[in-house]
């Protein structure tokens, strides 16, 4: 693929998800459903700010940040995977091809892993967010802040996935056990931080 995912439409970006080629796959599909989460939350903000124009501008910026990262993840998780793929294509008739054919796998598979951490640190962050969204939501947008949050846990347990995988097969122990680490502490608590803001938002909604 030589263009931007981001740039495609949303046919186009459904179509490759759902060729046979590897690239784009679940990494990407979590970050884009994280930036659509993000999206969400920023609407939910700008409509807030409407009765108080500049109260929620830190918020608001925030968010339409986290969404740029997000897109940008969209493709660099891409990107990262196709470098494994790659990597796997290399020469292994002699010793040294496979020496090198190896080193380059553990490279790539490091940051493909890496990627996909960064989508769930941009979730987290989401999340947290998302929180403090549903506070000022009004009533007719709170079922919107609602399913940014689903997106932003599903985007975070997606790239959760992406990590583990790709750690399943990174031999230096530690960076297996640091990586490990910094995706336990963004994904604890997540579930508790969505059940929260969802039960927020059922309460203002439920008739």
């Amino acid at each position: 693929m030589t263009d931007r995912l981001v740039d495609r439409t949303l046919r186009a970006f459904s179509d490759d998800l759902a060729s046979d080629r590897p690239v784009p796959g679940g990494g990407s599909a979590s970050a884009f459903a994280g930036a659509l989460g993000a999206a969400l939350a920023a609407m939910v903000a700008r409509i807030a700010a409407k009765k108080a124009p500049g109260s929620h501008d830190e918020l608001i910026a925030e968010l339409d940040h986290l969404r740029s990262e997000l897109l940008r993840l969209v493709d660099d998780d891409s990107a990262a995977f196709a470098s494994v793929a790659a990597a796997m294509r290399l020469p292994k008739g002699t010793d040294l091809e496979k020496r090198e054919r190896a080193r380059r796998m553990q490279l790539a598979l490091l940051g493909a892993a890496r990627v996909p951490l960064e989508i769930a640190r941009a979730c987290r962050r989401l999340l947290e967010a998302c929180e403090r969204g549903a506070e000022l939501a009004p009533a007719a947008a709170a079922s919107d802040i609602g399913v940014g949050a689903l997106m932003a846990e599903a985007a975070l347990k997606g790239a959760a996935l992406n990590v583990t995988i790709n750690l399943a097969s990174l031999k230096d122990a530690a960076q297996v056990k640091s990586l490990s680490e910094d995706l336990h502490r963004e994904v604890d608590g997540a579930e508790e931080l969505r059940e929260r803001i969802l039960d927020s938002v059922e309460s203002r909604i439920a008739r």
